[in-house]
């Protein structure tokens, strides 16, 4: 299941999402839907395993 939203970010931030997505060949949503998931897993990794109910 997909969850679709809005982020605000600030244009400095946005254009270097952009940059950065580019460079891996990747839209600016995809980037940042990357980052979030490298940023779960060093959470995982270095603190907790999260357990998600009902999924």
């Amino acid at each position: 299941m997909e969850v679709k939203f809005t982020m605000v970010l600030d244009e400095k931030t946005a254009k270097q999402m952009t940059y950065i997505g580019r460079y891996y060949g990747r839209s600016r949503i995809k980037e940042i839907e990357w980052a979030c998931k490298q940023y779960i897993q060093d959470f995982e990794q270095k603190i907790d395993k999260i357990e998600l109910e009902g999924t």
